[in-house]
């Protein structure tokens, strides 16, 4: 989707691209200046000086912008943009999050997920997704009327790239399926997944994907939005491969076929007993809606980016050797406000 060129291997290509119409921001220069500021403070940091510049570029083409991009070098350009994560996560932990695979699966909430994955440093994705934007997803997902038809899985890596182009990013645009997901997950042979952020919407899906974490002992995250609230789901299979799917919430589903769980009764049954009770009146109102005034799961943007946000530090404190057990966790807003 991009290219990485290398400003004296690359000239004539970069000359090119500089007089056939594409816009040059040079983003380098504009940041050299926080550069220096944090050379200042840090000793460890290599001493660039204004004349190292070129030395240190690469030049990044976005063909849909139609616009070239002058930035740091890989390194360089990393310890910049996350100058201001430092502390709050300590060296190593970017290292280690930087290092991990993260397997997003479903990009409606998982969009969420990714960009906040992407915004705190995590650098290397698999990512799956088989629909394309449209207009009722604009209610929760970042994205823009002039993006509708492109596929999901498109947009995720343009606005990853945007942030970071030298992450590296896998897809999957015909989503997770029975032929892909070992691929999806790493199982393979290929490099394993660290954790997954699991968002799909099919059931025989989700159980298919814990089925196959639970064999290669991967974590599996996910979170559901609830009104205004969001649950929390967290399945530590790589602590104990024996933890039941969903928390055991919705019986033996590892033993039932596709066709079983693709039974609408059976879908219903699960489905309520995986979510469970607890929902906010409102999302009870909604659902009892589905099917008849509404046609999906009542969703919202707040909600949406909430969850990405609550999701995605879970999943990077794991990543990081956090403690973090297997079980539910419900963050609701309104339960803060009344005490």
């Amino acid at each position: 989707m991009i290219e990485i060129l290398h400003p004296q291997e690359d000239s004539e290509r970069i000359e090119l691209l500089r007089t056939s119409g594409f816009t040059t921001v040079d983003a380098w220069k504009e940041s050299f200046g926080e550069y220096g500021s944090l050379q200042a403070l840090d000793p460890t940091m290599e001493r660039l000086a204004g004349g190292d510049l070129e030395n240190h570029s690469r030049y990044v083409v976005y063909p849909w912008r139609n616009t070239v991009v002058r930035l740091p070098e890989d390194e360089v350009f990393h310890r910049l943009r996350t100058a201001r994560n430092r502390f709050l996560i300590t060296d190593e932990e970017q290292r280690e999050w930087g290092a991990a695979t993260i397997a997003v699966a479903g990009l409606s909430v998982g969009a969420s997920l990714l960009h906040t994955c992407v915004l705190t440093g995590a650098r290397r994705f698999r990512i799956a997704d088989p629909d394309a934007l449209g207009l009722t997803n604009l209610n929760r997902l970042s994205g823009s009327v002039c993006d509708i038809g492109v596929p999901k899985t498109t947009l995720a890596r343009r606005r990853m790239l945007e942030i970071d182009p030298f992450l590296a990013v896998e897809s999957f645009d015909s989503g997770v399926t029975e032929a892909t997901l070992r691929s999806f997950l790493g199982c393979d042979g290929r490099s394993r997944a660290d954790i997954i952020l699991e968002e799909v919407d099919d059931l025989a899906m989700k159980v298919a994907i814990r089925r196959h974490a639970r064999a290669a002992e991967i974590p599996l995250v996910m979170v559901t939005d609830d009104g205004d609230g969001v649950i929390v789901d967290v399945e530590r299979y790589d602590l104990d491969p024996s933890y039941p799917e969903f928390h055991g919430l919705a019986g033996p589903v590892t033993s039932m076929s596709a066709a079983e769980l693709a039974d609408p009764a059976n879908k219903v049954r699960i489905a309520s007993a995986i979510v469970g009770a607890d929902v906010s009146p409102r999302v009870n109102e909604a659902l009892a809606e589905a099917g008849r005034t509404i046609s999906s799961w009542p969703q919202l943007g707040s909600a949406a980016t909430m969850a990405g946000a609550v999701g995605a530090t879970i999943a990077r404190q794991i990543i990081c050797g956090e403690a973090i057990p297997s079980g539910r966790t419900r963050v609701q807003i309104s339960a803060m406000l009344t005490g």
